[in-house]
């Protein structure tokens, strides 16, 4: 089965992340194919500059982990608006536009939103 995730929560500051994170690696675990958009304030979690506390959940680290078996991607046009250019991004993400999350959608077989 195919998923594709839309995660639109900001890296810190907002209680849905830790759970969609928690379903991403259900996913994986059960081997199936994975697709992850970040929108909105999502898409925060691409810079490759967060830096938690040390003794602090790392999601970067996370997704730096699931691009091993999932495609990773953020909005262009919301990470213009909010700073996350190609150079501040985590090399693992690939800039995209709404046009490709409509493909996403429509290749996949289950949409499930954070």
């Amino acid at each position: 089965m195919k998923f594709l995730v839309l995660m639109t929560m900001p890296p810190y500051g907002d209680s849905r992340l830790k759970p969609a994170c928690d379903f991403i690696a259900a996913v994986l675990e059960k081997g199936h194919e994975l697709s992850i958009f970040f929108l909105a304030d999502g898409v925060w979690n691409a810079l490759k500059t967060i830096s938690p506390a040390s003794d602090e959940w790392h999601p970067l680290q996370f997704f730096q982990k699931c691009s091993e078996s999932a495609e990773l991607f953020y909005c262009e046009a919301a990470g213009a608006r909010r700073g996350v250019t190609p150079e501040s991004a985590a090399s693992f993400f690939r800039m995209s536009s709404l046009a490709e999350l409509s493909d996403l959608s429509v290749r996949s077989d289950r949409l499930v939103v954070f």
